[in-house]
C-alpha cells in the first residue's frame, strides 16, 4: 500500500515507536507470573511479543484462561492489572526514547497531525505523556479500553480524512492488521537484532531515524 508523502495524519504506537518501553513492559509479565512453570512463561512472553499493542487486561484475560486454565475473574484480573502497573509505570515515565523519535516529533509539528493510539489504560496514557511533556505535540491521545481499529476508524472519522491520506505505524501486529482492514498505509518498527513480526510487504525501519525519509519529508 503507497505510503502519502506525507501523510497528513500518522497514527502512531507509543511503546516501542515513540518511548523505548516495549520490552520492560514485555519483561514486567514475567515478573507477575515469576513462580510459574518456565514453559508457560515463554508462551506468556511469547504471545505479548506478537500482541504489544492489546491492552493489559485482554492480555491477563487471555493468559489466565488459555495459558494457565485458571478462571480469569474480574477481581484477579484487576490484581494483575494494578501488580503490572506498579511495575511499569514509574519506568516508562524515565526509559529513553526510540532512536531519532524525539528528533521526529519536532520535525513533524506543524507539518503532520500526529495521533498517538495506543494499549495503554487512557488515563495513565495522558499521565505518562504528560509527565514526559509530549501533549503539545498530538492531535489525539487514546488509550485502552479503545481497540487500534475502532480509534483509527475514530480519529479518521473526526479528521474527515480518507484512508489513503494517512499512514500508521507501529511495532506489533495489532496494529498493523487494524490498518490493513481500513486500508491505512503501515510502517512497522522493527529494531535491528529482534524478529520483524511483519509481513515481507510492509515497509520496516529499525528507528524512527529513517521516517522522514520514509514520509517524504526531506
Amino acid at each position: 500500500m503507497r505510503i502519502p508523502q506525507p501523510p497528513a495524519a500518522l497514527l502512531m504506537d507509543f511503546d516501542g515507536v515513540i518511548l523505548d518501553s516495549m520490552e520492560l513492559k514485555t519483561l514486567a509479565f514475567a515478573r507477575v507470573y515469576e513462580g510459574e512453570a518456565p514453559s508457560r512463561l515463554d508462551d506468556v512472553l511469547a504471545y505479548q511479543r506478537l500482541h504489544g499493542g492489546v491492552t493489559r487486561r485482554t492480555k491477563f484475560e487471555y493468559f489466565e484462561r488459555n495459558i494457565f486454565g485458571r478462571p480469569g475473574d474480574r477481581d484477579t484480573i484487576d490484581r494483575l492489572a494494578s501488580t503490572y502497573r506498579d511495575l511499569v509505570y514509574e519506568a516508562v515515565v524515565a526509559c529513553p526514547f526510540v532512536r531519532g523519535a524525539e528528533a521526529f516529533l519536532k520535525a513533524a509539528q506543524g507539518r503532520i497531525d500526529l495521533h498517538v493510539v495506543s494499549g495503554t489504560p487512557q488515563e495513565e496514557l495522558l499521565e505518562i505523556i504528560d509527565r514526559r511533556i509530549l501533549a503539545s505535540y498530538f492531535q489525539t491521545i487514546v488509550g485502552a479500553p479503545a481497540t487500534k481499529r475502532a480509534a483509527f476508524q475514530a480519529i479518521l472519522s473526526e479528521t474527515k480524512l480518507m484512508p489513503n491520506m494517512a499512514a500508521a505505524i507501529g511495532d506489533a501486529t495489532t496494529e498493523y492488521w487494524a490498518a490493513e482492514e481500513l486500508g491505512i498505509a503501515f510502517i512497522g518498527v522493527a529494531p535491528g537484532g529482534k524478529t520483524n513480526p511483519f509481513p515481507a510487504t510492509v515497509p520496516v525501519v529499525q528507528s524512527l531515524e529513517d521516517l522522514p525519509r520514509v514520509l517524504g519529508m526531506q
